[in-house]
């Protein structure tokens, strides 16, 4: 073995002996992630315990014309009307009655009303602990955590100015989480507060996978091709068993292992502009598309009355526009509306085709080739394993150097935008990383059953990794130490 070669074996040795419990753990983990993620407040939840809007209700007479957004909810038995027009914003009863504050009562009967169960202890929480470590928690700071008295031992995050809930969780969930999501995606506080650092720890651990099984591949094909040379036969050169099941298993799975690597440095990192170069924007924005705020009021023809007899569970509107139409987007029982505004008769928004071109037309000007269609089926870009993802779909594509690709939902005016530079990443990290493939669109079994055989596979290879590792460290150390010093 010449001494490029024996420099790569150790460079694996060190690097696989480090990692390996890293990949064990991964591969562990990723199974359980499968079937539980980490736990959320979802929005279903959230609108089912809001309060449905009253039979009638007294607009202002005074509103302006130009508003950049305007929203009615229910809250505290009183219906509440906030807009903005300016830079000021302006928040009313429809009575003009006094808004009620937000106390630590309110917050508990909101707390009440989630969970049917004593109240066991609160407490104020003024840094994200374990369940909230995302920053967009800080603007709710001071927090109320409510625990339960209940068999789930429910935990219940309220915003304490707001009375807004913002995180649920419960001890089956926290018991899948800690092993789950929380290690798999260094989810522990110390790291995932500072997002620039959780990043790099993210792609430090991706970098030393990498490096250990690349490093593994290279010495093992120099190891087969050498023997071939030497023997005109292709053959396992370990004699010991443990040795023999990790050559084998890392010619077979060292490429599944590499590709692994990559996306998980790619999981939280973009392609570099100098790989795929982007000469038009990274991201476009639903404001990019439609405009931002709200059209001028009088072009908002649907009356309340209308729509709250449409829908008797109407518990909010916003106000918002899809280009030259006006919106009212809508919570209705446990789920959200997009409802055309701009007659008197209640439908539902179906965004017609000049009004995607007119969208476009705002982003790339009025000289770029554009080409919409109408598509009732699947793609290799728009697909869902579950089969859920919505159709029909607007497909548009922009002539342009960085392969511009939109799908455009009808029914909200969603943008899923696409680009020679992001279709790559798609690939590297979700397509790689999940098995996030057009492939499997309808076959969520096959795709369980193929997430399960690489994991597998993966446990039983960095399992190998992992022993032969503290073998050699052993060894290494009674070298230094003969005589047990």
């Amino acid at each position: 073995m010449n001494k490029a070669v024996r420099t790569l074996f150790s460079l694996h040795r060190i690097t696989g002996t480090i990692i390996a419990l890293f990949f064990l753990m991964w591969f562990f983990t990723g199974l359980v992630l499968i079937y539980h993620s980490f736990p959320r407040l979802s929005s279903a939840a959230t609108y089912s315990h809001m309060s449905a809007l009253p039979q009638t209700i007294n607009m202002p007479d005074t509103l302006p014309q130009q508003l950049k957004s305007l929203s009615i909810r229910s809250f505290q038995g009183q219906t509440v009307l906030q807009w903005k027009a300016g830079k000021s914003t302006v928040t009313i009863t429809d009575n003009n009655e006094s808004l009620r504050p937000v106390t630590f009562q309110t917050v508990r009967d909101v707390a009440a009303d989630w969970i049917d169960a004593p109240i066991a202890k609160v407490d104020t929480l003024y840094d994200r602990d374990q369940w909230i470590m995302y920053s967009r928690y800080e603007r709710d700071m001071p927090i109320y955590k409510f625990y339960f008295d209940d068999p789930d031992q429910h935990q219940l995050y309220i915003a304490s100015r707001t009375a807004t809930p913002l995180q649920l969780t419960d001890r089956t969930q926290r018991f899948w989480s800690w092993i789950g999501a929380i290690p798999h995606k260094f989810y522990f506080p110390f790291m995932r507060r500072d997002v620039d650092k959780w990043k790099i720890w993210l792609a430090l651990g991706g970098s030393l996978c990498l490096i250990a099984s690349l490093s593994g591949l290279i010495v093992a094909l120099y190891l087969w091709i050498r023997n071939r040379l030497h023997t005109s036969r292709w053959y396992n050169p370990f004699k010991t068993r443990l040795l023999r099941l990790h050559f084998t298993f890392g010619l077979v799975f060292a490429i599944p292992l590499i590709a692994w690597s990559i996306s998980g440095i790619m999981s939280m990192q973009k392609v570099p502009t100098w790989i795929v170069p982007i000469e038009g924007e990274r991201y476009v924005s639903q404001r990019d598309m439609w405009g931002g705020g709200m059209l001028p009021l009088s072009q908002y023809r649907l009356s309340y009355a209308t729509l709250r007899q449409a829908y008797p569970e109407l518990k909010q509107i916003d106000y918002t526009r899809r280009g030259s139409i006006p919106v009212y987007d809508i919570i209705v029982g446990d789920t959200t509306l997009m409802i055309d505004a701009s007659t008197d008769t209640v439908r539902p928004l179906f965004i017609p085709p000049a009004d995607i071109f007119a969208g476009l037309r705002n982003i790339h000007g009025d000289d770029a080739p554009i080409h919409v269609t109408l598509q009732n089926h699947y793609d290799s870009q728009y697909f869902s394993i579950s089969g859920r993802a919505e159709l029909p779909v607007y497909k548009a594509t922009v002539d342009n150097p960085d392969g511009s690709l939109y799908y455009i939902d009808p029914r909200d005016g969603h943008i899923t935008y696409l680009n020679h530079n992001k279709i790559l990443r798609r690939y590297l990290f979700s397509g790689i990383h999940y098995l996030n493939l057009s492939c499997f669109t309808g076959h969520p079994l096959l795709w369980k059953v193929c997430m399960w055989i690489i994991c597998l596979a993966g446990i039983v290879f960095c399992f190998t990794s992992a022993w032969l590792g503290v073998k050699y460290i052993r060894r290494k150390l009674k070298l230094r130490c003969p005589h047990d010093c």
